[in-house]
């Protein structure tokens, strides 16, 4: 028996296992950390080969607040507008017109079942005029469309990922799909339905203002005509109404309902005028600053970051296991009767352990 192994093996009987010792155990089975390093690897590769590609599309818009498309006083700003902005609240007070409303809003159920149903090029085919939406792409089955729907959703909402710088008032997207141009499509589909969703949603709130303030407008117009009407009649059966103090105290109060009245059809006029204003204003809410172009690069996988993550991961189980071995080795030999016992046990187990503990040694 060589020096180094008698003096293991003396240690095993004696002393307790030290930190030494234990990395001598570790060195002394370095074909078992290979063995380990290589199937990690080899498992790598197998996963490399057998998952598909997955490529990376980047777009971004400029949302615009209201201030900014009115061109109004609230340009120069105040310290808690600033404040405000540096949180993601929109400068003019609305949070819909945050860039964290946008994230949100590309976060949405309703969003996302609008974009699970778009169209777009079939990457299954070889026409690019072929067309689908994203269940049939991703060849989803369910037992019915609405559980193909859910898992549909539930898939993009691990592709599409949103982010918003509120400095900027930028709002980022991030689509990975398994083909670039379906990548850059999803990306730039998003922007649209967002647009899309802006557009419908608050030119049908403007517009709902817009017709109460009208129909308010319509109504003081016909009361400021009836007062003018009973003024204009008043002074035409009473001209000599400054003779009198009871005509005096008439024509006063006619006087200040004409003028009631018309004060009030003014303010409305004016209220209608910025609801019409405020409608052609909310149709353009963003900017878009990077349209998502199809990508040239996999963003997976990366064989070089596969290869160094794969031996490294590898060498650490290695020698956890080459590790592991060394104490066991040690505890069996401060503990052979409970070894032996345990493997007795392990012995009576079925195949593959029992059978293989039982397997006679070849001398």
């Amino acid at each position: 028996m060589p020096l180094a192994s008698a003096s293991i093996q003396d240690r095993t009987h004696g002393a307790p296992l030290t930190f030494g010792f234990w990395v001598a155990g570790i060195i002394r089975r370095w074909p078992l950390v290979i063995k380990v390093m290589l199937a990690i690897l080899a498992l790598a590769l197998v996963a490399a080969l057998v998952t598909p590609p997955e490529y990376r599309a980047h777009a971004s818009f400029v949302t615009n607040t209201t201030a900014s498309r009115m061109g109004g006083g609230m340009s120069g700003g105040s310290p808690l507008q600033g404040l405000a902005t540096q949180f993601g609240i929109g400068s003019a007070g609305d949070p819909s017109e945050s860039p964290n409303f946008y994230v949100k809003l590309i976060e949405s159920d309703e969003l996302r079942r609008r974009l699970v149903h778009s169209r777009f090029p079939n990457s299954w085919t070889a026409n690019p005029r072929d067309s689908a939406d994203l269940i049939t792409i991703l060849k989803i089955k369910g037992d019915n469309g609405r559980r193909s729907e859910e898992i549909a959703m539930k898939l993009m909402s691990k592709s599409v990922i949103s982010g918003f710088d509120a400095k900027t008032n930028m709002v980022s997207l991030t689509v990975n799909s398994r083909w670039p141009e379906l990548s850059a499509a999803i990306a730039n589909r998003t922007i649209e339905l967002v647009d899309g969703f802006n557009r419908e949603q608050r030119v049908s709130r403007a517009r709902s203002k817009r017709i109460f303030v009208q129909h308010r407008l319509d109504s003081a117009k016909a009361d400021l005509h009836i007062a003018e009407e009973r003024q204009r009649n008043f002074y035409e059966q009473n001209r000599s109404w400054r003779m009198a103090p009871q005509l005096v105290f008439e024509e006063g109060r006619g006087r200040r309902n004409v003028d009631v009245a018309s004060d009030l059809y003014l303010t409305l006029q004016r209220q209608f005028e910025a609801a019409r204003l405020e409608e052609f204003n909310d149709a353009a809410l963003i900017t878009i600053v990077d349209p998502a172009v199809p990508p040239q690069k996999a963003q997976w996988p990366r064989y070089w970051l596969l290869l160094a993550s794969s031996l490294f991961i590898g060498g650490v189980f290695g020698i956890l296991a080459a590790g592991s071995a060394t104490i066991l080795n040690d505890w069996r030999g401060r503990n052979p009767a409970t070894a032996s016992e345990l493997s007795n046990s392990i012995s009576t187990l079925p195949f593959p352990l029992g059978e293989r503990r039982r397997r006679p040694r070849v001398t």
